[in-house]
């Protein structure tokens, strides 16, 4: 569900650039979630502080927006 909130929020050309350039900078390695939170802000040009405060370290379930 996450991962849906940050493609709806960066829309399909910014989230498909991110899932491959996620891919293949961490093939056969280590990464964080810190290091995804930075790539998306940085290949989205946005700022997805709030988006991830809510989706990755809220407790409970987000409300639909």
């Amino acid at each position: 569900m996450a991962l849906h909130q940050v493609r709806r929020a960066v829309g399909d050309t910014a989230f498909f650039a991110i899932l491959r350039t996620w891919l293949r900078d961490h093939r056969h390695g280590n990464a964080d979630t810190k290091q995804f939170i930075a790539l998306c802000e940085r290949k989205s040009g946005k700022d997805l502080t709030r988006l991830f405060d809510v989706w990755l370290y809220g407790e409970g379930k987000p409300k639909k927006p």
